[in-house]
C-alpha cells in the first residue's frame, strides 16, 4: 500500500511539473502562426550559427595520399597538429613501456647470510672432528644439522679439502650474486627485454644493467652451471655445493609493482595530444610520393589558414557569416512552403509550430553534441528521431517533409558528405514507415529494427563502392545499429511528455483508448447496455468510411466510443436503455424531455474532462449533434402550444456544429444507426430512404459546413452507412411456431411504438 502511495505521489509531481511547463507553452503564448514562426525562424538561426558556426573552405594546396608532390609545400606559420586517437594510443604504449620495471634493493638480511655460511661449514667441521665418533655417527649428525642434504653426498663434507674449498667457492659465488642483484620477481623482464632497470636503494635510485641480474628461478641452473666448472663435473660435489649454498641465497631486489604503474602512468599522461609544424618546416618535398599523414597535416594547415584569414578580414567573416545564413534560411523557406501547400496546420497554429519547433531543436542539439565530440561516428545523429516524432504527431506526409529537411541540415549545418545525406534519407523513411505501421507502444523495438536495418544497408552499399575495409564497414554497421537504439529510446520517452505538454494526442493514446476494457466502457456496457451497443457500431461505422474520405479512421472509432458518455447521468431517460421500464417522458413536458437529452452533452463533456480523455474526443462528445433539433419534443411541443410561445432554439442540442471530417462522420452515423433501428421493418427501400433524408437535413440545416467534407465525400459516406446499415438489419427467416409466439408480446408493445421515437436519436 504504501508502494503505491508512493507511486501516486510520484505521478503526482510528474503531472505538476508537467502542469506548470504546459504553462509556458502555445496557450500562454499569444501570437499567432505568422509572427511566432518568424519568432522560431530567428531563434533557429541564431542557435545554428553558436553550434555551428561557419568556416571557410580554401585549399590553395590541395594533394591526395599517394600523389606526387610537384612542389615543396612548406609551413607559412607555426600550427598545432592533433594526433589522432589511435596514434595517441599507440603514443601512450609507447611512454608505458620506455619506463623500466623498478626494483627495490632489500639487504637488510643478506648482510647475515654470508656468516651463516660460514657457521654451517664451522658446525660441520666440529662434527668431523670428534674422533670418537664414526663416519656413519658423523654424517647422521650432520643431517641432522642440514636435513636437506642426502647420506650419499653428505660423506664428502667428511673430507676437510672438500669443506674448505666448497666454503671458499660458496663465499665468492654468493657475494658475486648480491653485487650483480638477485631479482625475486621477472616478470616485466620477460615481457620486453629492458636493457636497464631502476633500483632504489636508501631513497637513491639509479638505472642497472639488466644484463647481470640473476632471476630467482634461475638459480639453480645457474649454480649448478658454476659448480660444474669449478668441481670439474664431480657429481656429488656439485650436488651438495649446490644445496648449501642455495640454501644461504635470497633475492636482493624486490619488484615494486605499484611504484612501475605509478611511472608508466605519469609518462602516459605527459604523451602530448598535438604536435607543432613550426614556421618554414617543409611539409612534403617536393617529387615525394604523398602519405596520408602528410595529407591530415595539410587538412590542419588548411583549416588554420581559413581560420586565421576570418579573424584578419572582416569582409570575408561577413561573407562566410552571410553565405551560412543563406543556406540555413533557404532551406527553412523551403519546408515553410511545403508545409504550407501539405500540411497548413503545422504552421498556423501555435502548439503545432512550437511542437515541431522544440523537436527540431532537440536534434540540433544532438547534432551538435555528435559532431563536436571527435570520437563519435557523425553516423551517430539521429535523423530518425524527427520523422519519428512527427510521424506521431502530423502524419505520414508532413514525416516525409520533415525527413527531407533534416537530413539536408547535414549539408547546411556540417558540411557532411552526400553519403551520409543518403544514408539518413533512407533511415527517415524506415523510421516512417515502421512508427506508422505500430499499434501498440510495447511494439517499440520495430522501429529499432527496421531504422537499424536502413542503416546497415546503407552502409553497406557505399562500403561495396568504395571497397571498405571490413573493420570499417563492420565499425559503421555497429554506429548505425547504435543510432536506431538511441532514437527509439527517445521517441519512447518523449512521446507522452510531448503529449502532455502540447495537448496532442497520437495514434498510440486513441490505441490505448480503444481499448474496451477501459474501465469508462465498462461502466457504459454495465449501466448503459444498449448506448454502449450503439456507439461500438457508429465506431464501425465511421472507422469503415473515415479513409475513403481522409480522415483518421482511428480517432473516429475512438471518438465514437466514448460520444454518448454523457448518458450514464440518466440512463433511463433514453430509449436503449429503457428495457421494460416505463417510459419517463410520457410524464415530462416537451420542454422538460429536451433539457435532459440535451443535458447528455454537457455531462458527457464534465465526464470527459474529469477522465482526463483527449481533446479531439471531447470535441466529438460537443459536435456529435451539432445544434440539431430534437424534432419529435418540438412537435409535441407545438401540439400543445395554443399561444405560439414555443422557441425552436429551446429544442436544439448546444453544438457546436462538427469542425472536423471525424466527429462530422460521428453525427451522420449517429443519426443513421438511431433512426434505422427505429424502424418497425428495417427494409433496404426504408433504411435508404429515412437515411437519405437525415443526410439532406444536415445538409440543408449547415450542420456539415466546417466539417471539410465535400459533397463527393457525403455522397461517399451516405452509401457506405446506407450498405452498412442494410447488411445490419437484414431480415431473419422466422423459425416454425415464432410468430405465433411472437403475436401476444407484439401486441403489447403495439401500443409502445408510439412513443419509441422518444429518447431516440431525432431525424
Amino acid at each position: 500500500m504504501s508502494e503505491q502511495k508512493g507511486g501516486e505521489g510520484e505521478k503526482g509531481k510528474i503531472s505538476g511539473i508537467l502542469e506548470r511547463l504546459k504553462a509556458v507553452f502555445p496557450d500562454n503564448i499569444h501570437l499567432d502562426g505568422r509572427r511566432l514562426s518568424i519568432a522560431y525562424l530567428l531563434v533557429f538561426l541564431v542557435i545554428s550559427i553558436f553550434l555551428f558556426p561557419p568556416t571557410r573552405k580554401n585549399k590553395e594546396i590541395q594533394y591526395y595520399e599517394g600523389d606526387i608532390a610537384n612542389t615543396d609545400v612548406i609551413a607559412p606559420f607555426t600550427f598545432a597538429v592533433p594526433v589522432s586517437e589511435q596514434e595517441k594510443e599507440i603514443n601512450r604504449a609507447k611512454a608505458a613501456v620506455g619506463v623500466p620495471p623498478v626494483y627495490r634493493r632489500n639487504d637488510g638480511g643478506l648482510q647475515n647470510l654470508p656468516g651463516d655460511l660460514k657457521g654451517f661449514m664451522a658446525r660441520i667441521a666440529r662434527i668431523t672432528s670428534i674422533d670418537t665418533l664414526s663416519d656413519e655417527e658423523k654424517i647422521s649428525h650432520i643431517r641432522e644439522a642440514a636435513p636437506v642434504l642426502r647420506r650419499d653426498d653428505v660423506s664428502i663434507l667428511l673430507s676437510r679439502e672438500k669443506r674448505d674449498r666448497i666454503l671458499q667457492e660458496g663465499l665468492r659465488l654468493q657475494q658475486s650474486f648480491f653485487d650483480g642483484g638477485i631479482i625475486n620477481d621477472d616478470t616485466p623482464l620477460r615481457r620486453r627485454d629492458y636493457p636497464h632497470i631502476t633500483v632504489i636503494a636508501d631513497d637513491e635510485e639509479k638505472l642497472v644493467p639488466s644484463s647481470p641480474l640473476v632471476r630467482q628461478s634461475d638459480l639453480e641452473s645457474v649454480i649448478l652451471n658454476d659448480a660444474a666448472k669449478i668441481f670439474r663435473n664431480d657429481e656429488k660435489t656439485v650436488k651438495i655445493f649446490y644445496n648449501i649454498l642455495r640454501s644461504h641465497l635470497m633475492p636482493n631486489l624486490i619488484f615494486d609493482l605499484d611504484e612501475t604503474r605509478l611511472r608508466r602512468n605519469n609518462e602516459m599522461d605527459k604523451v602530448p595530444e598535438a604536435f607543432t609544424v613550426s614556421e618554414n618546416q617543409r611539409i612534403i618535398a617536393k617529387h615525394d610520393k604523398v602519405t596520408g599523414k602528410q595529407v591530415e597535416i595539410l587538412k590542419v594547415l588548411e583549416a588554420n589558414r581559413a581560420r586565421l584569414e576570418l579573424e584578419t578580414s572582416f569582409w570575408k567573416r561577413v561573407g562566410v557569416y552571410a553565405g551560412k545564413i543563406m543556406k540555413i534560411l533557404i532551406l527553412t523557406i523551403i519546408l515553410w512552403v511545403a508545409l504550407m501547400k501539405f500540411d497548413r496546420k503545422v504552421v498556423t497554429e501555435p502548439a503545432r509550430l512550437t511542437l515541431a519547433f522544440i523537436t527540431l531543436l532537440f536534434f540540433l542539439l544532438l547534432m551538435a553534441l555528435v559532431t563536436r565530440l571527435s570520437f563519435l561516428d557523425p553516423i551517430l545523429i539521429p535523423v530518425a528521431f524527427v520523422p519519428l516524432v512527427i510521424t506521431a504527431f502530423f502524419g505520414l506526409l508532413t514525416a516525409m517533409i520533415f525527413s527531407l529537411f533534416t537530413s539536408f541540415m547535414l549539408i547546411t549545418h556540417s558540411g557532411f558528405p552526400s553519403s551520409l545525406v543518403f544514408i539518413s534519407l533512407l533511415a527517415g523513411g524506415a523510421s516512417i514507415i515502421s512508427i506508422s505501421q505500430l499499434r501498440e507502444r510495447k511494439n517499440f523495438y520495430s522501429i529499432f529494427l527496421y531504422v537499424s536495418m536502413a542503416y546497415i544497408a546503407g552502409v553497406t552499399s557505399f562500403a561495396l563502392t568504395n571497397s571498405t575495409g571490413i573493420r570499417e564497414f563492420l565499425l559503421g554497421a555497429l554506429w548505425g545499429i547504435t543510432n536506431g537504439f538511441v532514437c527509439t529510446i527517445l521517441v519512447m520517452f518523449l512521446l507522452p511528455i510531448f503529449e502532455s505538454l502540447f495537448n496532442v494526442t497520437t495514434n498510440f493514446s486513441l490505441m490505448e483508448l480503444s481499448d474496451l476494457n477501459r474501465p469508462l466502457l465498462k461502466k457504459l456496457i454495465l449501466e448503459t447496455p444498449g448506448t454502449y451497443h450503439h456507439s461500438l457500431l457508429v465506431g464501425n461505422m465511421v472507422e469503415a468510411v473515415a479513409e475513403e474520405v481522409g480522415a483518421n479512421g482511428l480517432l473516429a472509432r475512438v471518438s465514437a466510443y466514448y460520444h454518448d458518455i454523457g448518458k450514464l447521468a440518466k440512463p433511463e431517460y433514453f430509449f436503449e436503455n429503457k428495457g421494460d421500464n416505463l417510459n419517463k417522458h410520457e410524464k415530462l413536458s416537451p420542454t422538460m424531455s429536451a433539457l435532459i437529452l440535451a443535458s447528455h452533452v454537457k455531462e458527457g463533456v464534465e465526464l470527459a474532462k474529469k477522465e482526463k480523455l483527449p481533446g479531439v474526443v471531447i470535441d466529438a462528445i460537443k459536435e456529435h449533434h451539432g445544434t440539431t433539433v430534437m424534432a419529435f419534443f418540438y412537435n409535441k411541443a407545438l401540439e400543445f402550444d395554443s399561444h405560439d410561445s414555443v422557441n425552436i432554439d429551446d429544442f436544439r442540442y448546444p453544438g457546436p456544429k462538427p469542425r472536423s471530417k471525424e466527429t462530422a462522420l460521428i453525427m451522420l452515423a449517429d443519426s443513421s444507426e438511431a433512426a434505422a433501428r427505429s424502424l418497425k421493418e428495417p427494409t433496404a427501400t426504408r433504411i435508404r430512404a429515412i437515411i437519405s433524408r437525415i443526410f439532406e437535413t444536415r445538409m440543408n440545416d449547415g450542420e456539415l459546413d466546417h466539417s471539410g467534407l465535400t459533397l463527393n465525400d457525403i455522397s461517399v459516406i451516405k452509401e457506405r452507412y446506407i450498405e452498412f446499415l442494410i447488411r445490419f438489419f437484414h431480415p431473419r427467416i422466422s423459425y416454425p411456431n415464432q410468430e405465433d409466439d411472437q403475436k401476444e408480446p407484439d401486441n403489447e408493445n403495439s401500443n409502445k411504438q408510439s412513443s419509441e421515437s422518444q429518447g431516440k436519436k431525432q431525424v
